[in-house]
């Protein structure tokens, strides 16, 4: 079968979709595989075929309207900015889209791309799965807006979600009936969620149950939570990222483990000023710290104590540090706790203070604003995931989580039988 697997976003968005994508290759399955420019190498060395789908995801996260435009002046600047992030690269996804899906038998999508990626599914009548990475649809124990206390009423989230769905299908329904309108399909007069339900299609829940117990007891079969997906071994020694290189290890041989730094695609606004927040942190609690850039403009440095270096495999890095502080997202976050390390989430939004605060919740991490930090606030909650109680907790969480290679099978199991079921959009729009 011929699956078209489409997704936009950071590595933490593109990787988990690569590993689902290698194995329907591996399976026998002719896989293409979209991504966005800065990230087709990577989805290439995993032997896909890769081809570019939307915009330098890189470039527009270092942009000055993702920077500054939401941060500064007034009200109405800001809606504006918001409205042009959202609205980026909606009609070069839509022309490409064109050629990604020719000939397909499903396509593979995920939160981002499930508008355009509906609409051709819709047009040739196969199936779609979407791929999500946290809980971000519809549901009464997990509010929709970033940072809301996870103890808020069934009934304050689930009207929550019904305003969020109702306020972006008015937002965005504009650009997808004319899309729809050029592929030959009749105006939708409902949001994407409410259409998707009723197509039956299946929403894979990429992430574990251990952090979202009550989940699968409202969502059921349809939104099934299949655990971590992350590189197996083979992958991840094919497209390079099984070590460390040479300098990093020896550092890190010669004292004791230290602590890790890292905001993967983040843009931090001042990083010599959080340079400066992590050397006096650890200084303070004598410990070391490994600082990795990530898609930040960051100079690399080394000393004893504190050593700064660029992307760095985090699966071997994470095993040999005593903690790690980082922005948030469902990626870095299921490999520290697979590590059995407690960790600090210093996040800015999107799903990041969910992962954090269910961090908190079992023990297991803290969680705080990546704005607010400084020297002070570092450490005090460095002092706090040092303690011997977080680890001992992070090492139990770990132990209960599903397996990777356990949550790749899952998930191409359900993609593939979604593709022989037919389950094909064929629901009034």
């Amino acid at each position: 079968m011929r699956f078209v697997l489409a997704f936009n976003g950071t590595r933490g968005d593109i990787q988990p979709a690569v590993v689902l994508g290698a194995e329907l290759l591996r399976r026998g399955h002719e896989v293409v595989f979209g991504a966005p420019p800065n990230l087709v190498q990577f989805a290439s060395r995993a032997g896909l075929d890769a081809r570019p789908f939307g915009y330098d995801t890189r470039a527009h996260i270092n942009s000055e309207v993702v920077r500054e435009g939401v941060r500064t002046g007034g009200p109405l600047k800001r809606l504006r900015a918001l409205a042009e992030i959202r609205d980026h690269g909606w009609s070069q996804m839509v022309d490409e889209m064109f050629g990604l899906a020719a000939g397909a038998d499903a396509i593979v999508t995920g939160f981002t791309t499930a508008q355009i990626a509906f609409g051709f599914a819709e047009r040739d009548k196969i199936p779609i799965v979407v791929v999500h990475h946290a809980p971000i649809t519809e549901n009464p124990y997990v509010s929709p807006f970033p940072g809301a206390p996870l103890t808020l009423p069934a009934r304050v989230n689930s009207a929550s979600w019904a305003a969020v769905t109702t306020a972006f299908w008015w937002l965005t329904k504009g650009r997808e009936n004319r899309l729809r309108k050029r592929i030959g399909l009749l105006p939708a007069k409902s949001p994407l969620p409410q259409r998707m339900d009723a197509s039956g299609a299946i929403e894979i829940q990429a992430y574990d149950p251990v952090f979202c117990p009550d989940l699968p007891l409202v969502w059921g079969a349809r939104r099934p939570l299949v655990g971590f997906v992350d590189l197996p071994v083979e992958l991840r020694r094919r497209i390079g990222a099984d070590r460390l290189d040479q300098d990093t290890d020896d550092w890190i041989d010669r004292g004791d483990p230290p602590v890790y730094f890292g905001f993967g695609s983040m843009p931090v606004r001042d990083p010599e000023a959080l340079l400066v927040a992590i050397d006096e942190s650890c200084l303070s609690l004598g410990v070391r710290a490994l600082v990795s850039a990530g898609w930040n403009d960051i100079e690399q440095r080394s000393s004893e104590r504190l050593r700064v270096v660029g992307a760095i495999d985090h699966h071997r890095a994470f095993a040999r540090c005593r903690a790690v502080v980082h922005h948030g997202g469902a990626g870095t976050t299921s490999a520290a706790i697979r590590a059995g390390r407690p960790a600090l989430v210093c996040w800015l939004g999107s799903d990041q203070p969910f992962w954090g605060m269910q961090l908190e919740r079992m023990g297991a991490g803290v969680s705080t604003r990546l704005t607010t930090l400084d020297a002070e606030i570092l450490r005090d909650n460095l002092e706090v995931i040092l303690g011997q109680a977080y680890a001992e907790r992070a090492g139990d969480v770990a132990s209960c989580l599903i397996p990777p290679e356990q949550a790749m099978r899952t998930a191409v199991d359900l993609i593939e039988d979604a593709a022989v079921e037919g389950r094909t959009i064929r629901v009034p729009a």
